[in-house]
């Protein structure tokens, strides 16, 4: 794991579409796309805005202001080296510095996990942050809610723990399979010390059945389902992983296969929380075309056990 502290103005990136700028010729028209990128401009002509009326040597000024910095210090300035029918811009070339930021000094702290389970510490409250996950670039950007020119961008990493609670990212891992687990389990909200008791048994090696078995046979869980038959087992799981009771016909095979000793409370509870249209409904994973369900933005919150 390796940190990396930066305290920089943070480069701002952007694209200025049909722009135009001051020419000191008699041409006119001329539109241009803009890319600029830590203050470096790539500038094009937009096909069907050549402009008319441009000479060789001409230039256009397109002011600073009009790309995210000031003028004349930012201004992209365009040289006109080739002109087709009617004085279209054909070819050009380009002189000027872009702004590479908004002038505000920020600090970030770039942090770099394993290809374990990486968990970063804050020894604050999480309501002196915000916490967003960027997917795309598999980091989690913590930011300072005090000072908002320090943020942690925390790669490869799957948790963050507060004083006074934790979240966790890993929601196709172990965190989002406790929380299927309680979810199918017990209904309802998901309660933050449960997630994390379940966490801390996983992490330890546990297996997703035997967090199961543990819930099943909890006394939570049998005053939630109203006893400790199988009858109320089987109705209690299958109403939360589908959202209705069973018949007597729906629930009599499981109830059977509980009974005869052919699967536990334990395994079918486990197989059941992982029934993909269920891990769908709870936010776990998406439904097409989306590749991600919504936890996967808010995180599971927990209280570390």
């Amino acid at each position: 794991m390796t940190t990396t502290v930066t305290i920089g103005v943070v480069p701002i990136n952007a694209t200025y579409t049909a722009v135009t700028g001051t020419t000191s010729g008699a041409g006119t028209g001329a539109k241009f796309d803009v890319t600029k990128t830590n203050g470096v401009y790539s500038t094009a002509v937009e096909s069907a805005n050549a402009g008319t009326g441009y000479a060789l040597g001409d230039t256009v000024t397109i002011a600073g202001t009009a790309l995210g910095g000031a003028a004349p210090a930012n201004n992209d300035v365009v040289i006109v080296t080739g002109i087709g029918t009617g004085g279209k811009i054909t070819g050009f070339a380009t002189s000027g510095t872009g702004a590479i930021g908004n002038g505000i000094i920020d600090t970030i702290i770039d942090v770099t996990g394993t290809t374990g389970i990486d968990n970063y510490v804050f020894n604050d409250k999480s309501t002196d942050y915000t916490v967003a996950n960027d997917l795309t670039n598999k980091a989690i950007l913590v930011t300072s809610a005090l000072d908002t020119t320090v943020s942690f961008k925390l790669e490869n990493h799957e948790r963050v723990t507060f004083t006074d609670k934790a979240t966790a990212f890993d929601i196709t891992g172990t965190a989002g399979d406790v929380y299927a687990l309680l979810k199918a389990g017990l209904g309802g909200t998901v309660n933050t010390t449960y997630e994390g008791l379940g966490i801390k048994m996983e992490d330890a090696g546990q297996t997703s059945a035997q967090v199961a078995a543990v819930i099943a046979g909890s006394s939570v869980f049998t005053t939630a389902a109203g006893g400790s038959d199988y009858a109320s087992f089987v109705n209690f799981v299958y109403t939360n992983v589908v959202g209705t009771a069973p018949t007597p016909a729906q629930a009599l095979p499981y109830v059977t296969q509980l009974a005869t000793g052919a699967t536990t409370e334990g395994a079918m509870l486990a197989a059941a929380a992982h029934i993909t249209t269920f891990q769908q409904t709870i936010g776990l994973v998406g439904v097409a075309p989306a590749t991600t369900g919504v936890l996967s933005t808010s995180g599971i919150d927990y209280i570390p056990a």
